[in-house]
């Protein structure tokens, strides 16, 4: 499924690999690679944007494996260290097979921490419910439909969390109140007066509210 070494020290990166199916046999999909932080049961996977990879989240995994959860952050088929190709109707594969393999190194909950399209593909997986995924924390949800539907957005009744910079683009922000509205169980919306959007939002003179936003919102579904 895939490998790892020791967890040592909650804070340090620990490389991890694992393979996707994206839509092919599942012997023959990408190799996914990515980082393990800390090692308790409860577990928060890290999606990224396109175009971007796991170092959009820079600083998060080792502030949540500090207080007490393992985190797997990971890069997307063709981005960063991954293997090819990119195509984002595979998207939720991967974030599927990144839940898998969290389970198969002993996860007991699984929390999923998704930026703008990677948001999508998290809800999307989370629709399918054969996961038991037990929440989603998106940050600026961007409409793709080439990862999801927004009728598969709709379905995922997990609870979920949606964080938008309030000064962002319209289009985005009336996205992310789209997904609001028409989301089916839990959801809370978090807006902050600020332009930046996506993981960028963990940046500046609002980034520790936004991490206390997610671990209170992982910690309140626990």
């Amino acid at each position: 499924m895939g490998s790892e070494h020791p967890v040592e020290d909650a804070t340090r990166a620990i490389p991890v690999e694992f393979r996707s199916t994206a839509g092919n046999d599942a012997n023959d999909g990408p190799v996914l690679r990515g980082e393990r932080f800390g090692a308790g049961e409860r577990w928060v996977v890290l999606v990224h944007d396109v175009g971007k990879d796991l170092d959009a989240w820079r600083q998060l995994p080792a502030w949540l494996a500090g207080r007490g959860l393992s985190v797997l952050t990971f890069d997307l088929p063709g981005h960063g260290a991954s293997d090819e190709p990119w195509d984002p109707m595979f998207a939720p594969s991967a974030v599927m097979a990144a839940v898998e393999f969290a389970r198969a190194k002993g996860a007991r909950q699984i929390h999923l921490v998704a930026e703008r399209v990677g948001a999508l593909a998290a809800l999307a997986a989370a629709a399918g419910g054969a996961h038991d995924i037990a929440s989603v924390a998106a940050l600026s949800p961007q409409a793709d439909d080439r990862v999801a539907q927004a009728s598969e957005v709709r379905e995922a009744r997990v609870p979920k969390l949606i964080l938008i910079g309030s000064f962002g683009p319209a289009a985005m922000t009336q996205f992310a109140e789209v997904v609001y509205r028409r989301a089916i169980g839990p959801c809370e919306m978090a807006r902050f007066p600020v332009a930046a959007q996506g993981a960028d939002l963990l940046n500046g003179d609002w980034g520790q509210q936004v991490r206390e936003k997610i671990l209170a919102h992982v910690s309140r579904h626990a």
